[in-house]
């Protein structure tokens, strides 16, 4: 079993580590130098805390994404979910992985590049997807014995020559990171979004341990709790290392991450570091794509069980290769609004379930009225992005911390404590009233 626990760890780890979380710290530790490490630990809360806790979560109530929203009300868990899924599968997730891999990391290898090559890419890469997801049973070995530690190893060389071989000296710090550095990691970390992609990705890890002949409940979550510790961990070591990287980059004039882990690539292993910078993105987009085909499939599954397993694994590799070829621009389009709606909702819900199981009390109020509330600043959020009825662009504006993107944070403390309040005061009222029915009867 403790093999199970470490294979299905490194395939959690391999699900998390795609593209952006690649890209993300080298360029945080460039602009933070020497307040790094404030910086990095801000972006560990949001971009590995956040999301283990949220594969806890949602393997406590062994019911996915729906189940936590059906707290609110059936409808709108039903509606919740099916935004989650598109947004991390069809409609951005899949077809962004495979871009991603094309422009940042194909890109790096290939001699030339145009449409047709982005095309022929997609293809391949969607053929390699749907052939690893079509057999769940078979994903852990996949990605757990084969994949992830392919990544890894990709990974750690280029950190340990960049560790052995730095560039230059850590400077100043300079921007947001010279000021407030762990606000500015928890942001940074905040836009990953890495917490709606740990919705999915728990499914997958509970199934996993499921197919391997773990039924009891208790068992499995003590399961999710270990793989995801060494899921987190792994992230810890690689993001501090990558930011490391950044750190001691000395060169001016990087806007990107990505830009940074190519200058290094070439730098340290020279005409060699374009192919292992390419294999590294496109290992990173492949596992992650791997694992959002599986979980938009198990759902799809699960609401409509008539329909093949199989089939949707097709139909989902199929439309992210026909919205991969659009480009990543388009693909941004599309998905930006959905994100801005669900990914604060998605942390208010996982937030309350986490309350839910530390305090002995039902709750019930205290996820509708701060869903409620986010919700409807996530409206306001994504009418002032695209400058619609200026008063309440004006209302969302004035609303505190509307300017970092967190302006239902406020409402959510406060509506949560209430609801508790509330939720605690019925529970007492009623267990009161059937104690005194008992007693007349």
């Amino acid at each position: 079993m403790k093999k199970v626990i470490l294979v299905s760890g490194l395939m959690l780890f391999s699900l998390f580590f795609g593209a952006g979380n690649l890209i993300f710290p080298p360029m945080l530790g460039y602009t933070a130098q020497s307040n790094m490490w404030a910086g990095m630990t801000g972006f560990a809360v949001t971009g590995i805390l956040l999301p283990y806790i949220t594969v806890i979560v949602i393997a406590y109530y062994d019911g996915g994404v729906e189940f936590i929203g059906n707290r609110v009300h059936p409808k709108f868990g039903f509606i919740f979910a099916v935004c989650i899924y598109l947004s991390i599968g069809a409609l951005y997730g899949i077809p962004r992985a495979a871009n991603v891999a094309y422009e940042i990391g194909a890109k790096s290898i290939l001699p030339f590049h145009n449409t047709w090559t982005l095309v022929g890419f997609s293809l391949i890469f969607f053929i390699v997807v749907g052939l690893i997801a079509l057999y769940p049973n078979r994903m852990v070995d996949n990605l757990g014995k084969v994949l992830t530690p392919a990544l890894l190893l990709v990974i750690g060389a280029l950190c340990i020559a960049a560790i052995i071989h730095p560039e230059g000296k850590v400077g100043e710090p300079q921007g947001k990171y010279a000021e407030a550095p762990l606000v500015s990691g928890i942001l940074e970390g905040y836009y990953t979004m890495d917490l709606v992609a740990a919705l999915a990705f728990s499914v997958v890890i509970v199934q996993s341990f499921k197919l391997a002949g773990i039924s009891d409940s208790k068992r499995i979550v003590k399961n999710v709790i270990l793989a995801g510790l060494i899921s987190a961990v792994l992230l810890t070591i690689i993001y501090f290392s990558l930011a490391y990287l950044g750190i001691t980059t000395s060169k001016p004039g990087f806007e990107n991450g990505a830009s940074i882990l190519t200058y290094n690539s070439v730098r340290l292993f020279g005409a060699f570091g374009n192919i292992l910078f390419g294999v590294i993105v496109i290992l990173a987009c492949l596992t992650t794509c791997i694992g959002l085909v599986n979980a938009s499939s198990a759902f799809g599954m699960k609401k409509f069980p008539k329909i093949p397993y199989k089939t949707y694994v097709l139909v989902f590799s199929l439309v992210g290769f026909l919205i991969s070829t659009l480009g990543l621009n388009m693909i941004l389009q599309i998905a930006v609004p959905l994100l801005t709606f669900i990914y604060p909702i998605s942390i208010v819900l996982v937030l309350i379930s986490l309350v839910a199981i530390v305090i002995p009390t039902r709750l019930k109020i205290a996820y509708i009225l701060p869903t409620i509330s986010t919700l409807l600043i996530s409206v306001l959020e994504i009418l002032n992005t695209f400058k619609l009825i200026k008063p309440l662009n004006h209302l969302y504006q004035a609303l505190p911390l509307s300017e970092q993107g967190l302006a239902w944070l406020y409402s959510f403390l406060a509506l949560t404590i209430i609801g508790i309040i509330i939720d605690f005061i019925r529970n007492k009222n009623t267990v009161h009233s059937n104690q005194i029915d008992k007693q007349k009867a």
